[in-house]
C-alpha cells in the first residue's frame, strides 16, 4: 500500500510561479512560468531554475489545459503569486477569476502586472525567466491583487527585452470602462495617494523642475470644503535643501492625478468612500463629473 501511494501521489510537481494570459484572433494564449524541483509539493519555496511553456486554445480553460500538459509534472499553483496580462481588460480578469474559483488553476490573491514585449523569448532564452521573476518581485509592492479588480486599479508594467526585463516607471489605469496609461509623475503620485510604494522603505521620488525630491512617510487625508474636497498630503523629505516651489508643484500634480484617474473611472483618492462614510451619500461616483479638488502639500525635512 505504501508503494502504491508513493506511485500515485508523487510529491514531484511543477510549481507554477506565474500565469500569462492573452487573447488572440483564434481564442486565448496561456503561458506558465514554472519550476520543477524534487519534492516540490513539500518545499516551502522552490529554488530550481525557472522555465516557461505556452499554448493556445479556443477557450481560456482549454489554453490552460494545453499549457499544463506541456509541463514535466503535474501542475501545482500553491506558489503562483503573479498573473501577467498582455492587455488588461475587465472581462478577461473576470473570466480568469471565475476559472480559478471553479478549477483552482491559480490564486485569487495573485498580483496583477502588465507584460509587454515578445513573450516567446521566455521559452527561447534560458536566463530570461529568472530575470522576469526578479522584476515581478520588485514590482509586487505596487501591484494589485486579482480579487481587487472589481473597482479598477493602477497596474505596473514589466517589459521584456532581448537581454532581460525591467519595470517601467509608468503604469496603467484599468477600470471596467477603459484602460489608459499614466505618466511617470502621475504614477508616483497615484501610488502615494493609495499608500503604496516601489520600495520597502516607503520612499517616493518625484522629478521636479529643481531636481529629484525624495519623500518618506507620506500621510494623505481628505476633507470636505462645501461642494469641493481638500486633499492634505504631509511627508518627510530627505533632501538637504527643499526647492522653494516643491510644494506648489506637488499640489498641482496631486490634483492633476486625481482628475486624470477620475476621468478614466478610478477614484484613486477615495473621495466617494469619504463622502459615504461622513454623510451617508453614495451619489459621488466616477461616472459623474469630477468634483472640485484642492491639494495642500506640507513637506518637512528629517
Amino acid at each position: 500500500w505504501c508503494l502504491l501511494f508513493l506511485r500515485c501521489e508523487s510529491t514531484e510537481k511543477s510549481m507554477v510561479r506565474a500565469v500569462y494570459l492573452a487573447q488572440t484572433e483564434q481564442g486565448y494564449q496561456a503561458g506558465l512560468l514554472y519550476q520543477a524541483p524534487q519534492a516540490a509539493a513539500d518545499a516551502a519555496d522552490a529554488t530550481a531554475a525557472l522555465q516557461f511553456v505556452q499554448a493556445e486554445g479556443q477557450t481560456m480553460e482549454r489554453a490552460l489545459d494545453a499549457a499544463e500538459q506541456a509541463l514535466p509534472q503535474t501542475a501545482s499553483y500553491r506558489l503562483c503569486d503573479y498573473l501577467l496580462l498582455s492587455k488588461a481588460e475587465e472581462p478577461l480578469l473576470t473570466e480568469y477569476e471565475q476559472l480559478v474559483l471553479r478549477r483552482g488553476c491559480g490564486r485569487t490573491a495573485a498580483r496583477l502586472l502588465c507584460a509587454e514585449g515578445e513573450i516567446d523569448r521566455l521559452a527561447a532564452q534560458a536566463a530570461l525567466p529568472d530575470a522576469l521573476m526578479a522584476q515581478l518581485k520588485a514590482a509586487a509592492p505596487t501591484a494589485p491583487r486579482l480579487y481587487e479588480q472589481g473597482g479598477g486599479f493602477v497596474l505596473p508594467i514589466v517589459e521584456l527585452e532581448e537581454e532581460g526585463a525591467h519595470c517601467r516607471p509608468e503604469a496603467l489605469v484599468v477600470t471596467p470602462e477603459q484602460t489608459a496609461q499614466l505618466t511617470e509623475a502621475q504614477t508616483e503620485m497615484a501610488l502615494l495617494l493609495q499608500g503604496r510604494s516601489r520600495t520597502t522603505a516607503g520612499e517616493h521620488r518625484f522629478m521636479l523642475s529643481a531636481g529629484t525630491l525624495r519623500l518618506h512617510r507620506a500621510f494623505c487625508g481628505v476633507e470636505r470644503e462645501g461642494e469641493s474636497f481638500l486633499l492634505r498630503v504631509n511627508a518627510l523629505s530627505r533632501n538637504n535643501a527643499l526647492p522653494a516651489d516643491a510644494e506648489a508643484e506637488l499640489e498641482a500634480l496631486c490634483a492633476d492625478t486625481v482628475r486624470r484617474c477620475w476621468t478614466l473611472g478610478l477614484d484613486v483618492s477615495g473621495l466617494g468612500a469619504y463622502q459615504a462614510l461622513r454623510e451617508g451619500d453614495l451619489g459621488l461616483t466616477t461616472k459623474n463629473v469630477c468634483p472640485e479638488i484642492r491639494a495642500d502639500v506640507k513637506l518637512m525635512k528629517f
